[in-house]
């Protein structure tokens, strides 16, 4: 096994933030087409958790269980994705953890902001739409977002009839691009990974896919050595328990 630039394999692990596993496999068998060598990936889903997440709700309901799997499976890696466009549990994790946590709508929208001067974004629902542009203005990208355009297909839908949600899918950038000025396209699913390349392919314009960009952002950031800072934003929490309800911070590596 090749060894990366700070002197070691990495080991890397995907957390499906959904309490099923019907993407585990082909999920799985993406990152490993995409990974560097060297890089080890390992899926692991929530024992319980919402079969998709496309909801203030379903967020809620899912970070616990995220931040309690990341603590049970993550010893021994050498960095955690969160496999979601909306990120959920990243900056909990980064708090609890010493090794770098990737979240695809973060890594996603980073990697657009570089390749041209605006980018859209394809969500799934209209209802995920505004928590899209909250997300960018978080990271401080308003400004670089030219429109958020729904598909109108809920997550488990995307991949039940393939043709019909790529052609969605290029029809609504090619609005984003043609009215809005749109010089990236990013989908905001990672639920798309799959069709990220029939997409591509009929577009004229570059594509994010997130789960890759988050893949790659990590890979880079093990091999530079570096990891999240404990000046101000991620600064562990306070050892306390909460009613009901603790985790442990104890040394936190990975």
């Amino acid at each position: 096994m090749a060894e990366s630039l700070s002197g070691k394999a990495r080991r890397v692990l995907v957390v499906n933030p959904v309490g099923t596993d019907p993407w585990e496999e082909s999920d799985s068998e993406y990152l490993h087409g995409l990974a560097r060598r060297g890089t080890t990936v390992d899926l692991v889903h929530l024992e319980r958790g919402p079969d998709s997440l496309e909801s203030a709700v379903h967020e809620a309901q899912a970070i616990p269980n995220i931040l309690r799997r990341v603590l049970e499976k993550g010893a021994g890696y050498d960095g955690v994705l969160i496999n979601c466009f909306l990120d959920p549990g990243v900056a909990a994790a980064r708090e609890y953890l010493d090794v770098p946590v990737a979240g695809p709508g973060e890594s996603g929208m980073i990697l657009a902001s570089m390749l041209g001067s605006r980018f859209s974004i394809l969500s799934v629902l209209k209802s995920l739409d505004q928590r899209h542009k909250t997300h960018a203005r978080v990271l401080g990208l308003s400004e670089r977002l030219a429109s958020v355009i729904d598909l109108g297909v809920p997550v488990l839908d995307l991949q039940k009839d393939a043709t019909r949600t790529v052609e969605v899918a290029v029809n609504r950038a090619r609005l984003a691009i043609e009215r809005d000025g749109a010089e990236v396209i990013v989908l905001g699913c990672t639920g798309l990974a799959a069709l990220a390349e029939a997409i591509r392919k009929r577009l004229e314009v570059p594509v994010v896919e997130p789960l890759a960009a988050a893949l790659k952002v990590l890979e880079a950031t093990i091999d530079l050595g570096l990891t999240h800072s404990r000046a101000g934003l991620y600064r562990r929490p306070e050892p306390r328990k909460t009613r009901g309800y603790a985790l442990p911070l104890k040394g936190a590596r990975g």
